[in-house]
């Protein structure tokens, strides 16, 4: 059974998550959630990093899971968000490490690019590191995407779903799939976690004005040269990807990453692993336990 965790951060701002902790740990992975999804969804993957002793910590996204107070509050943001969510990763990293147990950072999605940034904004010496469902090499698009949002935003729509800028950040997911059965199809091949996340009411709510404001200005930001540069070299990496996952351009965005963080930025150690018919959600696809034991395998290697 899960137990719920806070992270208070320097201004105040509460972070909720879900922990699942096992007697014997010999590690800790802390990790952050997609959009549009909860931390109640990561209890199989606990339970399998568990019987490997190893502890699970999700952050839930501002906005998402327990930080939503009701569903009408569900992907509401403040200003700063996606700087306060680093923060976030950081301050609950360096409070679950005091039990002296080696800590691995990591995400999903929205949270993998989150964990991109992280690495920007807090690098470690061999900070260990899992970049999960992601993407590289749009910084053009991204700051394109900001300054449409800022035209389009406002402080009277900024807590309403915007319909135009969900359309402009998801609607290409969707279309991407060919004879799809719904437009939730490109989260995996498996029609019955496709249907669960459906039936969710706290999975897939339109994201807010302020939302795509925040994200956005975050994501303009990760992939320019002079932040990239700020990753500690010794840093030690994990990208796993779907082949056929949208959000990662079906690889190409993922071999991006690969090679500037290898190539460009010098940083030895990055295992990039793209998985065959597999798309986003690459923990719920059938072959998910090739997926967790490899992360099983990072986690634990000296």
């Amino acid at each position: 059974m899960a137990d719920i965790f806070e992270t208070t951060l320097r201004d105040g701002t509460v972070f909720k998550g879900r922990k699942w902790l096992c007697d014997g740990a010999v590690a800790n992975l802390v990790f952050i959630t997609g959009m549009d999804e909860h931390a109640l969804r990561y209890k199989g993957f606990a339970g399998v990093l568990n019987v490997n002793k190893i502890n699970l910590y999700v952050l839930d996204q501002l906005g998402q899971g327990l930080n939503a107070p009701s569903v009408e509050d569900l992907q509401k943001w403040p200003k700063d968000a996606f700087a306060l969510t680093l923060e976030a990763i950081e301050t609950t990293r360096n409070e679950v490490a005091k039990n002296g147990l080696p800590t691995v950072v990591g995400g999903h999605s929205m949270g993998s690019f989150m964990i991109q940034g992280y690495l920007e904004t807090y690098p470690r010496v061999n900070q260990k590191a899992i970049i999960m469902g992601s993407n590289g090499g749009q910084k053009t698009l991204m700051g394109i995407a900001y300054k449409l949002a800022c035209m389009i935003v406002n402080k009277k729509n900024w807590d309403k779903p915007n319909p135009t800028m969900q359309n402009l950040g998801l609607g290409a997911y969707a279309k991407s799939i060919k004879n799809r059965k719904t437009d939730l199809d490109w989260l995996s091949y498996n029609e019955e976690n496709v249907k669960v996340y459906a039936a969710d009411p706290y999975c897939g709510a339109m994201n807010t004005g302020g939302f795509w404001h925040e994200f956005l200005k975050g994501m303009k930001e990760i992939w320019k040269g002079k932040n990239l540069k700020k990753i500690h070299t010794t840093s030690r990496i994990l990208i796993v990807s779907g082949e056929d996952d949208p959000v990662g351009q079906c690889g190409k965005g993922i071999r991006w990453l690969d090679k500037t963080y290898r190539v460009d930025m010098g940083i030895s150690d990055v295992k990039t692993i793209i998985y065959p018919h597999m798309r986003h959600e690459i923990l719920n696809e059938d072959n998910h336990e090739e997926v967790t034991d490899d992360i099983i395998e990072f986690i634990l290697e000296k």
